[in-house]
């Protein structure tokens, strides 16, 4: 059977894509103009840059006219080609002589003042130091100015270095100071050692407590205060009524017994214009928290349960203990030896009289208040 007319036996040829051609490379010259070498031609460069393998591709910046920047092209090649033997990370050499090297119209000018040495982070290093060591000085003169602040103003109430030598103290002081306190009986001498001067001899001050067991400190009279409130809870335990407000009360009434006394003491040194050869606050203070190691006796001796005329007894004699300690101890305050200070005036018989009135009464008013306290 023939095949119609319109039927073909033979298959169309296969379809083959057009294969892509290149133009050759680099392409040929263009006219030579005669503001231009054929030197700076972007065709040449890229040429001679093509040969390290490193191509850069950039536009003008916005506004410029194309040639402008030294050298550059209007066909908006620009090279970036390291001289040979400096690849990247190179150190300083490397970049110096890049910077050297490399065609002036194609680096960067902050490249260009970072390889000179000349502003970019240099100038910002130098700012930084000179605003650093200004602002060292600003504060040291500031720091200056608080501590001259604090020692004209704040030292002059409350003598720090004072209160620091007062709590230092060793071992053997506190046992003899304990000692002294419970068995003041037999103790001599009871003045205290004078620091004098070793130009003239003159009277500087007295010795520290570490260097004389007359001498007050607060260490003793502190801890004694916070044993007696531990004291007191536990007491208030034992006896099944304690609660958290047992603490506070008892340190309240402690502290304000030491604080009516030091302001009777003041006040009757005031009164009695005692002058010359006085005790700070701070010592006044020491002298008035002793009381409390006796105290301490006699509620331990309650808590033990020896029976009620034991303790009396106990108290009784720890009573004594507190008063001749503090008659032997304020002596010097409220009597002051002429021959330990030459600013100490002769006292009349009258003046005397008062001050030992005084005195003794200061330390009879010791029943009064180791009675109130020992009742926990």
């Amino acid at each position: 059977m023939a095949s119609p007319p319109y039927m073909s036996s033979r298959s169309p040829p296969p379809l083959q894509h057009p294969k892509p051609t290149h133009p050759a490379y680099p392409p040929p010259e263009p006219p030579h103009t005669p503001a231009q070498s054929t030197d700076s031609s972007p065709y040449s460069q890229a040429q001679r840059i093509s040969q390290d393998g490193y191509i850069r591709y950039s536009s003008p910046p916005v506004g410029e006219p194309s040639g402008a920047g030294g050298g550059a092209s209007t066909s908006g090649f620009s090279a970036y080609a390291p001289p040979s033997g400096v690849g990247v990370g190179a150190g300083p050499q490397g970049r110096q002589g890049y910077a050297q090297n490399a065609t002036p119209g194609l680096q960067p000018q902050g490249y260009q003042a970072m390889a000179a040495g000349q502003g970019g982070f240099g100038a910002w290093g130098g700012m930084n130091d000179a605003t650093a060591q200004m602002g060292v000085q600003f504060g040291k003169s500031a720091v200056a100015a608080g501590q001259d602040y604090v020692e004209k103003n704040f030292t002059r109430y409350l003598p720090l270095q004072l209160i620091k030598v007062s709590f230092s103290v060793t071992n053997s002081y506190v046992f003899n100071k304990l000692r002294l306190i419970l068995f003041p009986w037999r103790h001599k001498p009871w003045s205290r050692q004078v620091r004098r001067s070793a130009e003239n001899g003159a009277m500087e001050g007295w010795q520290p407590p570490r260097d004389d067991i007359n001498a007050p400190d607060l260490y003793i009279p502190t801890m004694a205060l916070v044993t007696y409130t531990l004291l007191s809870a536990l007491a208030s335990g034992l006896q099944s009524r304690f609660h958290p407000e047992v603490l506070g009360v008892s340190l309240s009434k402690a502290l304000a017994v030491v604080i009516i006394e030091f302001c009777a003491i003041k006040l009757g040194c005031y009164l009695l214009d005692v002058r010359g050869g006085g005790a700070s606050g701070v010592e006044l203070i020491g002298y008035g928290g002793y009381k409390f190691v006796g105290i301490i006796v006699t509620i331990l001796v309650g808590l033990l349960g020896l029976g009620r005329m034991v303790s009396i007894g106990v108290f009784v004699y720890m009573f004594g203990a507190n008063f001749f300690f503090l008659l032997r101890s304020l002596k010097y305050v409220l009597l002051p030896d002429a021959s330990v200070s030459s600013s100490v005036t002769t006292l009349s018989h009258a003046q005397r009289t008062r001050r030992v009135q005084f005195l003794f009464c200061l330390a009879v008013s010791q029943v009064l208040w180791m009675g109130w306290l020992s009742r926990v």
